[in-house]
Order: C-alpha cells, then structure tokens, then sequence
C-alpha cells in the first residue's frame, strides 16, 4: 500500500508503507529487508552477487578473531556460527531491521530458538577469544538486557520477560550455555538472553560480533550466512570467525564462518520443460 488516506494525496514516499505477504517457508533469506531488495536485484539485473568472506571446504577465509566452544554445551545446545560487522556507524533503522530479521529468523525457521538463536554484542569491548560454555545456572550471574540487577541463570529464567518467555528450552537441562569473552565477562546465555554490557548494542556502534547457536548445525550455518548477506548488502564489512570445536562436526573441528557447505545441484533441462510446461533450452537457462 502506498497511497495516503481516502480522499487525499498520495502520502510522500518516506511517508509510504509497503506490505509483502511472503509464503514460502523454505526462503528465509526472504524474511528481511536486505534479503527481498537483494532478491528483487538479482531479477532485475540478472546477475548473482559475490561475498568473499566466505569459507569452503578446503579454503577457509582469514580470521584474526576466534570462538572456542567448550565440551560442556555438546549435550545441550552443541553448535556456534559467529562472524564480524565494521565499516559504518549503525542507524536507527538498521539496528530495528536486524531485530526484526533476528526475530522472525529464530521464531520460524529456528523452532521458537529452539533449533536456532541469534545474538548481537558491542564487540569493541570484547576480550578476545570468546568462550562457549556450560555451566550450573545458579554458579553465574549477570545483568541481563533491560535488566537492573545482577542475576543468576536460574533467577533469569523465573524473572526476566524473556526467560519466562524461553525459559522451556534451558529448563530440561542440568548446564545452561553461556557465552563469556577471555576475561569471563558474559555476553549472553543462549538462547535466553544478552548481556546489558557487552549485548545492548546502540545506535552509532561500529563493530559488531554477531553469533548463532542451535542444535541443528546446517540450520545455525545457513542462518548466520542470511544475516552476513544482509550487513553486506546494507553496505557493511563482513569478517570471518573461526570457532574451534573439541568435539567432530560435519564441517570438522575448526569452521570459519560464514561457511558455504551447499554443494551443486543438476537437474535436466527436458524436466523443467516438462515440469513448466514451458520449452527451455540450455542456452535460456545460462541467460
């Protein structure tokens, strides 16, 4: 809708307000601002864009920050994607975007957190290595987000909004995960809560740390790989993170994220014709 009032003039195009009703479920990369403006260029301009900080198998992407992932959290929450945002001052608006992407990212595809959480912290003040961990939840406490007292992860998830909220996911557990950087200063407790430290970032902050935890490690990469397209595409600068695992994963122990693990798909042009309805040729399928 981009009209104004019955009646009256068109409102001012700042002023307008567009609805997108999206209905498929298998492209999550769809469900934020960056990811449909960047679906709406490659149609119109044909042409796919380039992400170098990308690592492959055999090919990982330099990083000078690191995520050491402890074996406590193996039978809990196993699995951690993180990569690096700088270049530009964060907006008002882009700071609402990536709140909403975060939401609507980890209450749909990640299961309610469940399968996939997501957070953001000030990575200024981030004592590198981070650690991921699990610990007792009555051995730890911190202010959480919107917090104004320190509190145990157990009092967290009694108290706070958001841990009556997600508390469910933590509870069954005897460990609770727990991100800290080297000096043991918390930045959240996945995937309840940030920090109101290291985790409320703010308009104008410039270098970001961006992490995703899950259970599902395809989900938690593909995830990450969503978000890391959007800040480049809104004109960021995407660093890799590597994360060292003590324990095997299907990418190995030691991943840098982002990490493209999607490997290629063929498919026979009579099919698609067929399954179209429509003639194609190889030729039209490059073009």
């Amino acid at each position: 809708s981009a009209s104004g009032a019955h009646g009256e003039a068109p409102a001012e195009p700042e002023q307008r307000v567009i609805k997108i009703e999206l209905n498929d479920t298998n492209r999550p990369d769809l469900w934020s601002t960056a990811g449909l403006a960047r679906a709406l260029r490659v149609r119109e301009g044909g042409r796919r864009p380039e992400y170098p900080f990308f690592s492959r198998e055999g090919a990982a992407a330099a990083s000078r920050r690191k995520v050491v992932v402890e074996a406590s959290v193996k039978e809990v929450r196993p699995f951690l994607a993180g990569f690096f945002v700088s270049g530009k001052a964060i907006t008002d608006a882009v700071l609402k975007d990536v709140i909403q992407t975060q939401e609507k990212l980890c209450w749909n595809f990640g299961r309610k957190r469940r399968s996939v959480s997501m957070g953001i912290y000030r990575s200024a003040t981030i004592e590198w290595p981070v650690r991921y961990k699990a610990v007792p939840p009555d051995s730890v406490r911190f202010v959480p987000l919107q917090g104004d007292r320190p509190m145990t992860l157990t009092e967290i998830l009694r108290e706070h909004p958001k841990g009556r909220e997600y508390g469910f996911i933590n509870e069954p557990h005897k460990l609770h995960p727990l991100l800290t950087d080297s000096k043991g200063a918390v930045l959240s407790n996945p995937p309840i809560i940030n920090s109101n430290d290291l985790g409320a970032v703010k308009v104008g902050d410039t270098e970001l740390f961006v992490e995703l935890t899950g259970t599902d490690l395809v989900s938690v990469t593909l995830s990450a790989s969503i978000v890391a397209c959007d800040f480049a595409d809104s004109g960021y600068r995407v660093e890799p993170v590597k994360v060292e695992y003590p324990y095997d994963t299907a990418f190995g122990r030691e991943v840098t994220f982002p990490y493209y693990f999607q490997v290629p798909v063929s498919v026979e042009v009579a099919k698609v014709s067929k399954l179209l309805g429509l003639p194609f040729s190889v030729q039209a399928t490059r073009d």
